[in-house]
C-alpha cells in the first residue's frame, strides 16, 4: 500500500507542489486546506491520486469534522502572512493567530495524529528564512519559535522512531511571497535581482526537495535542518541542528567575571 502523506497548506504554493511530487512518486497525498477547497481539489484532480482535508490550525479543534486519516508522513506547510513589521505595534490577537498557525497548530496536529494511531515515520516543517530573524515583526518571531519547537520536538519523536526535518527556504515564487513583497513596497522581480543568477526558488523546487526529504529516512535523532536561500547558495545546505539556539561558549569567547568585567 502506498504511503499516505498529509500536507497542510496543500492548496497552493510549496504545499501544492509537494502534493504533486508525492503523487508523482506513487504516494497518496492528503492535501490539507483552510479556505481554498477548490484549489486543493483541483491539485488532487490533476495528480490523479489523493484526497483533500479541511484544517484550520488557528482553531482549538483544528477545524476537523470527520476525524483524521491515518498517515505515514506529515508535512507542515500551512502559513499565515502578516504585513506588520513591528513587534511593538502588533496587536496581541495577530500574534496569537500567527503562533497558532506556525507553532501551536502544527504541534497539536502532530499530537492528535499520534494519539489516533497514525504510523508516522517522518514529520517535516516548512519554515522561512525569517526564522533566522532575516526579517522583522511578528511573522519572523513566530517562525523563529517554530524553529525552536522543531529542535525540541525532534528529541521527543526520535524514541518513537520518527524522523524530524526542518526546511528553511528563502524567497520562493508563490502568491504568498508576492503578497509579502507588496507589503514591503517591492515586487518579486526586484527581489529576484538580489539573488544568485537573478532568480528565487520555484515552488516545485522547494516542494520537490521537501518530498525527497520525507522519503529519505536517515534516523538522525537530533533532527535535520536544511536551509535553501538563493541569496547565499544555489543548493540546499544542511546545518547542525545542535547549534541552533545553542548557548555553548566557543573557546575564543569573552568571559564575564563575578565583578561584571570581561576577561579574555
Amino acid at each position: 500500500m502506498a504511503d499516505k502523506v498529509l500536507i497542510t497548506g496543500g492548496s497552493g504554493g510549496i504545499g501544492a507542489a509537494a502534493v504533486r511530487a508525492c503523487a508523482a512518486r506513487g504516494a497518496w497525498p492528503v492535501a490539507g486546506y483552510c479556505n481554498n477547497r477548490a484549489a486543493a481539489a483541483e491539485t488532487v484532480r490533476q495528480c490523479g491520486a489523493g484526497e483533500i482535508l479541511h484544517l484550520d490550525l488557528t482553531r482549538d479543534d483544528l477545524g476537523i469534522t470527520g476525524g483524521l486519516p491515518r498517515v505515514d508522513r506529515l508535512m507542515h506547510c500551512a502559513g499565515l502572512l502578516s504585513s506588520q513589521r513591528s513587534l511593538l505595534a502588533t496587536q496581541t490577537e495577530e500574534l496569537q493567530a500567527l503562533f497558532a498557525a506556525h507553532v501551536f497548530g502544527p504541534l497539536k496536529l502532530t499530537k492528535q495524529l499520534l494519539a489516533s494511531g497514525s504510523p508516522l515515520k517522518h514529520v517535516l516543517f516548512v519554515l522561512s528564512s525569517a526564522a533566522g530573524c532575516r526579517g522583522s515583526g511578528p511573522y519572523a518571531l513566530s517562525k523563529a519559535a517554530a524553529l525552536a519547537a522543531c529542535k525540541l520536538l525532534a528529541g521527543e519523536l526520535a524514541p518513537r522512531g520518527i524522523q524530524l526535518t526542518a526546511f528553511v527556504p528563502g524567497w520562493t515564487d508563490t502568491a504568498m511571497a508576492a503578497a509579502a513583497a507588496r507589503d514591503s513596497q517591492r515586487d518579486l522581480e526586484e527581489i529576484k535581482l538580489q539573488h544568485l543568477d537573478g532568480r528565487i526558488l520555484s515552488a516545485d523546487e522547494a516542494g520537490g526537495f521537501c518530498v525527497r526529504c520525507l522519503f529519505d529516512a536517515t534516523g538522525d535523532a537530533a533532527g535535520r535542518l536544511f536551509v535553501w536561500d538563493r541569496r547565499d547558495s544555489r543548493e540546499p545546505v544542511q546545518l547542525d541542528f545542535q547549534q541552533v539556539f545553542s548557548l555553548d561558549a566557543p573557546a575564543e569567547s569573552w568571559a564575564v567575571d563575578g565583578q561584571g568585567s570581561f576577561d579574555s
